[in-house]
């Protein structure tokens, strides 16, 4: 019987990340992408070439969002809202927001707004679809775990974000700057220099582009706004909300892997490890001080 129940699950989290990349692809479909993508971009995205980037990226986050699913005390629509503002705001509003502050001069016309777009409906979609399939639609008959354990306090979680908001940023820098921009080909296609410390980078950017502080403030606060709620779903401890953060941001980073219109391959693989590093610590840190430690774990 548990063989049984296992192969199933294993089959409902299949088939949630088959899921996953038919939305995208209906999310890219209705909002009309490859009409603004640049052509010599689509002629190099053939069928051979994607596949691999593409399975891998649908593995990682439709793996990820499916372990928080069930793991998940919330059912049905509540459900369903979280799971959609949690992946629409990292996957979409986090990156493209970046995308207009660094590329905005090398984006075709039109690709922000279709890429807002497609993550909307492609999130909307999935967070819909992945809790029917997972099985969470309706209350379970055996409670996952017990009552929603209180919400922190507005002292606590003050100064928990404002340690987030300056973990943030150091982190981004960090992992920028000794991951990033160590490719010169990367720190060319950027128009920057080379620079002796890390101490310099930092006073360099606060002097040149004190609006990336900002830019970043606005991005942590985002993050916040997107994972307490799956903090507060979880009925696990707090060492694997930390891992489960930590999992569900990196799994956006592999998204990396598939060819991109805006920069060349060099640079977007720097900006993988880059993001896959910075996602994990950050992920991890912001799971364990946002996190309940106090909550029981039931493995029903």
């Amino acid at each position: 019987m548990e063989a049984g129940t296992t192969m199933n699950t294993g089959l409902k989290i299949v088939a949630a990340c088959f899921v996953f990349g038919v939305c995208l692809g209906i999310g890219g479909v209705l909002a009309g992408v490859a009409k603004v993508a640049p052509n010599e971009a689509q002629a190099q995205a053939t069928p051979a070439g994607l596949f691999l980037p593409f399975a891998a990226f649908c593995l990682s986050v439709g793996g990820v969002v499916s372990y928080l699913v069930l793991r998940s005390s919330w059912h049905g629509l509540r459900l369903v809202g979280v799971l959609f503002a949690a992946t629409y705001g990292i996957s979409t509003i986090a990156t493209q927001v970046e995308s207009l502050f660094f590329l905005s001069a090398k984006l075709p016309p039109g690709m922000i707004g279709a890429l807002f777009v497609q993550g909307a409906i492609a999130m909307a979609l999935f967070a819909t679809l992945a809790v029917l399939i997972l099985g969470k639609w309706r209350r379970a008959t055996t409670p996952v775990g017990n009552a929603d354990a209180p919400p922190l306090t507005a002292v606590a979680i003050t100064w928990r974000i404002a340690l987030l908001v300056v973990a943030f940023i150091f982190l981004y820098m960090l992992f920028g700057y000794y991951i990033a921009w160590r490719n010169p080909a990367l720190r060319a296609y950027y128009g920057g220099t080379d620079v002796a410390s890390f101490g310099e980078a930092m006073k360099s950017t606060w002097q040149k582009e004190p609006r990336l502080f900002l830019l970043q403030v606005f991005r942590v606060l985002l993050y916040v706004a997107c994972v307490y709620p799956l903090l507060r779903m979880l009925r696990v401890a707090r060492w694997e909300k930390a891992l489960a953060m930590a999992a569900f941001l990196a799994s956006w980073t592999t998204v990396l892997l598939l060819p991109n219109p805006l920069m060349p391959a060099t640079v977007a693989r720097s900006h993988l490890w880059e993001t896959l590093a910075f996602n994990l610590t950050f992920g991890a840190l912001i799971g364990w001080l946002l996190g309940n430690s106090g909550a029981s774990v039931s493995r029903t």
